[in-house]
């Protein structure tokens, strides 16, 4: 019996952390600052000026970074984890021209 119980205590385990790392990886967005490190506000201003954006006001919201400026004549936005330096996943402007 006890055994039993510890083979679906270890097996329900096993799925549950084979579940949160396949969401996690999910949910990671694009590289924006290589290195999967935290990442300040100056990293990420450089980051975008180097990328041409100008008029650049960087916010923070939670563990996201909240960045908008304008980039080839167009405002634009986007988010960015502060801990992994990725884009948020679903950042989407539904800009699809």
């Amino acid at each position: 019996m006890k055994r039993i119980f510890v083979g679906l205590v270890a097996g329900t385990l096993l799925i549950a952390g084979s579940g949160l790392v396949t969401a996690r990886a999910a949910q990671s967005g694009p590289v924006f600052i290589a290195g999967d490190r935290p990442v300040s506000t100056e990293e990420v201003e450089a980051k975008l000026k180097s990328d041409g954006w100008s008029n650049i006001v960087i916010s923070s919201e939670g563990r996201f970074l909240q960045a908008s400026g304008v980039l080839n004549g167009k405002e634009s936005k986007i988010a960015i984890d502060s801990q992994t330096g990725r884009l948020r996943a679903s950042d989407d402007d539904g800009d699809d021209d």
